[in-house]
């Protein structure tokens, strides 16, 4: 005989709450916690530094890494790790396009293009289709096929343009990254590192076209018998503030990985996830990246005009000074996690009159740790005449006298 047990209606509640309450414990438990000990806070590791814990990204991705535009490191998570790319790759390709074809070039679409399959632009043999339609189809759709085919036309061959492909990845020092395709599909001995896909984008974002293309959501490009319909597949171009770009991909090797742009005012950050669950969970760990990075790296008042900052001694009188003021209000970006911003005041031991207000007496530096920010002039804050022929006088028998012992 099988026995059931049925439980009254107030006992299920209790059941099913009892089960809710230990299901919320084990989410909030740090067992969850998605910052790690070999986390880079700045130059700093989150195992040496445990104030930072709490101040780090909740990242659910294996490697990624997030830089200033101008190669600043703010967050980095296994950066140098060794991974499976997917169609990240095609930033190199059309870095290599772009420096060594001529876009206006017209080529036929050949089978072995075609044949490719994956994401593609959805080339046919036998259409003509010109280079720079088909930067398009690289950047936007990630076509496969359309790497295939501009690969075969820079290189000769697919084998040619991946020997282009290594050596400007020699050039650009990524010493974590060696290509063996033009598309990204795995393959054995086809890797990259989250750094080098970031030093790589910083690299092609310089190059005005490529930051253009990778910035479009939907495009149409024409051959000479069909009109493609492109759409991108970084979402964050529609879901982000001040996204820019810059290439998804997607293999079973690779999970989902992004290189994502973005700016806002004067700040413009750089990055890449790897490794991430899903199409919508790289998306969420970028923006999440993003947030995190605007919120700490933003624009600061370090230095305002006029700030009284010393006096110097003017030479031709016996007693009398003018002040050191900041030539100018300086506003940079500052990243807060990296400490306090710090001052080193260095003013001329003295000047000669005349002197003219603004003219430079000194110089300010303001520096985090051992990284310079900048350095600011410091100007006189007002004009000191030259003495008068009577005053020069007095100040040579003055300076006499004082050299005897008199007060």
């Amino acid at each position: 005989m099988t026995t059931r047990m049925i439980l009254a209606p107030h006992s299920v509640l209790r059941v099913t709450a009892v089960a809710v309450a230990l299901m919320l414990v084990a989410l909030a438990s740090p067992a969850y916690a998605a910052v790690l000990d070999a986390d880079y806070i700045g130059a700093a590791q989150v195992k040496d530094a445990p104030a930072l814990r709490t101040k780090a990204p909740d990242l659910y991705v294996p490697s990624g890494v997030l830089t200033t535009m101008d190669g600043r490191e703010l967050w980095a998570r296994d950066p140098a790790s060794r991974r499976a790319m997917a169609s990240t790759t095609k930033i190199m390709t059309a870095v290599v396009v772009l420096e060594r074809a001529n876009l206006s070039t017209t080529v036929t679409v050949d089978r072995t293009a075609a044949k490719v399959g994956e994401s593609v632009m959805g080339l046919v043999p036998g259409e003509k289709i010109a280079v720079g339609e088909l930067l398009k189809g690289v950047l936007v759709q990630s076509g496969n096929d359309a790497a295939t085919l501009v690969a075969e036309l820079v290189g000769g061959s697919v084998d040619g343009f991946v020997k282009m492909m290594n050596a400007k990845a020699l050039d650009l020092d990524l010493v974590n990254t060696a290509y063996v395709n033009p598309h990204g599909l795995d393959a054995k001995g086809h890797f990259t590192s989250a750094e080098d896909l970031t030093a790589l984008a910083r690299y092609a974002m310089r190059i005005p076209l490529f930051r253009e293309t990778v910035g479009t959501y939907t495009v149409k490009v024409r051959s000479d018998r069909f009109t493609h319909v492109l759409t991108n597949h970084n979402s964050l171009l529609k879901t982000y503030a001040g996204a820019e770009g810059v290439k998804t991909g997607w293999t079973d090797d690779a999970g989902y990985c992004v290189v994502f742009a973005a700016k806002r005012g004067d700040v413009e950050l750089i990055g890449t996830v790897m490794g991430a669950a899903s199409e919508g969970g790289r998306a969420q760990q970028a923006t999440a990246l993003l947030d995190w990075g605007f919120a700490h790296y933003r624009v600061t008042t370090v230095a305002t005009a006029g700030e009284a900052l010393g006096r110097v001694r003017v030479s031709d009188y016996l007693e009398r000074t003018v002040g050191a003021v900041a030539a100018e209000t300086t506003s940079m970006p500052v990243f807060d996690l990296a400490g306090p911003v710090q001052r080193r005041v260095e003013l001329r031991s003295d000047v000669p009159a005349p002197v003219t207000k603004g003219d430079t007496i000194g110089t300010m530096t303001l520096y985090q740790g051992t990284d310079v920010l900048a350095q600011v002039p410091l100007v006189a804050s007002q004009d000191v005449p030259a003495p008068s022929a009577w005053q020069r006088v007095m100040f040579f028998f003055a300076r006499i006298w004082r050299s005897l012992g008199g007060s």
